[in-house]
């Protein structure tokens, strides 16, 4: 990896610095900005999502895989959990993720999968990785995790409405599996400002109508003074650089188990690369402001709030209203 090079090398450039911080950012060409369609914070904001587009190429997969190894090494259980029940919803999850990379990608040069030898491999963004083709381990979820960026969880039906029953998770947004797994949909989402009032019920219909045929999307956004993937929640960083943390989220119901497979890819970039994306930096301003004190503390926006502001004052013209987040 290219941080990596740099710690062992022990040279601290302006240029290693670079490759640090965007071992897991987009192109500028390719960002997606959800504060800018819809800066309202608490909606569904769910998109329909054309199945061979489920999961998206990643030129720079072996830095989110390296991340998932290592997390697992050092935290086990609170990147990696399963209920028994989660098994065969596993299994089946894992060869529909299979399918999905070895038809739909594998033409793109840049990031693309093949089946050789019995195994799966990978090529793109000048590396190469390969896994075993059959799925074998008592943990299925955790094989398939590592083909793709995205983390990938599995909810299924409880005695209280849906339940998170399975996870990999090695890049949250300052969650702890531990706290979630097991737990029904209402619960989960309970820190969400609002969720209860404005959203539970329109969730529970969609996942009681969700159809294997008609997976969806969504996008989630905050700001963050970390290019870290892995974020369970902890003291800031004081001083330092912003970055726009990205989420794009996935729905698939799997038609043999009815499991619904949640999948959560992470992006993360200088928040100066917002500059290049015309009327960005201004909407971003605007979402900000909008949010409630409560929208903000989720998000985990305060304590970067003051930074933030300073950064809209340097690069818009008018100066940037009071914000709602403090």
């Amino acid at each position: 990896m290219s941080g990596n090079t740099c710690a062992s090398s022990g040279t601290a450039t302006g240029a290693c610095r670079e490759l640090a911080e965007r071992r897991y950012a987009l192109p500028v060409s390719a960002l997606y900005l959800p504060f800018i369609p819809n800066p309202q914070i608490v909606h569904m904001g769910l998109q329909r999502l054309q199945p061979r587009h489920w999961i998206q190429p990643c030129t720079t997969l072996p830095n989110y895989l390296h991340n998932k190894l290592s997390a697992r090494r050092r935290l086990g259980s609170a990147i990696f959990a399963a209920e028994p029940r989660s098994l065969e919803a596993q299994e089946e999850l894992a060869q529909t993720l299979l399918q999905h990379l070895r038809s739909d990608h594998s033409v793109d040069p840049h990031s693309h999968y093949f089946a050789t030898a019995g195994r799966l491999c990978w090529q793109g963004g000048g590396g190469a990785l390969h896994w075993p083709l059959a799925v074998t381990s008592v943990e299925p979820l955790w094989e398939a995790s590592q083909w793709v960026a995205d983390d990938l969880c599995l909810l299924m039906p409880g005695r209280h409405g849906y339940e998170l029953v399975a996870a990999s998770l090695a890049a949250p947004s300052y969650w702890k599996l531990e706290d979630k797994i097991g737990r029904p949909l209402q619960q989960i989402h309970a820190p969400v400002p609002g969720f209860q009032q404005k959203l539970a019920g329109q969730v529970a219909r969609f996942f009681e109508h969700l159809l294997p045929e008609y997976p969806v999307w969504r996008g989630n956004w905050s700001v963050v003074d970390s290019p870290e993937l892995l974020q369970r929640g902890g003291a800031s960083v004081a001083g330092g650089d912003l970055y726009l943390r990205v989420e794009r989220q996935s729905l698939r119901r799997l038609p043999q188990t009815g499991a619904v497979a949640f999948t959560i890819r992470v992006s993360i970039n200088p928040l100066r690369d917002l500059l290049a994306v015309p009327g960005a930096v201004a909407a971003l301003r605007d979402a900000v402001n909008a949010m409630s004190p409560e929208e903000g503390r989720y998000k985990s926006l305060a304590p970067v709030l003051p930074r933030l502001q300073a950064f809209f004052g340097d690069h818009l013209s008018a100066p940037p209203a009071s914000a709602g987040a403090e």
